[in-house]
Order: structure tokens, then C-alpha cells, then sequence
């Protein structure tokens, strides 16, 4: 949804701008859009925080465990 708005912008970026649309086949309205898109999602990542799992060793691997090693076989 778009809406309508006022802002005021330096000539020389808007003339810089129009003649980037022009070169790019785009409206001056989706380059501003792209730009703005763009400048909000680089901010987003910067306040995106990494995870860092840290491991610990445990011992010897136990992946090769079966059922037989937990429940023994029942007396009948």
C-alpha cells in the first residue's frame, strides 16, 4: 500500500536521483523506496545480535547405542 507524502531532499540528490532513474528505467518514486528498504534493513542487521553456542565435550560419542542397551530382554 502506498501512501502520500511530503519530505524535502537536497536538489543535487534529487537531480542525482532522477538521473538514476532515467539510466535504470525506474521511477523516481521506487528509487526512493529502494533506498529507504534498504537503509532500514542494513539498520536492522546492525541490531541483530549473533548466537554463539558454546559446546562442551561430554565424553566418549554415545550414537551408537540401541534399545537392547537400555531395556534388557523381558524374562518370560
Amino acid at each position: 500500500m502506498l501512501i502520500r507524502t511530503t519530505l524535502r531532499i537536497e536538489e543535487k540528490l534529487k537531480r542525482n536521483a532522477e538521473q538514476k532513474a532515467i539510466q535504470d528505467n525506474l521511477t523516481l518514486q521506487e528509487i526512493f523506496n529502494k533506498a529507504l528498504e534498504d537503509y532500514l534493513n542494513e539498520e536492522a542487521k546492525k541490531k541483530a545480535k549473533r548466537i554463539i553456542f558454546k559446546t562442551h565435550h561430554l565424553g566418549e560419542a554415545l550414537d551408537n547405542l540401541t534399545r537392547d542397551d537400555f531395556y534388557p530382554d523381558p524374562e518370560v
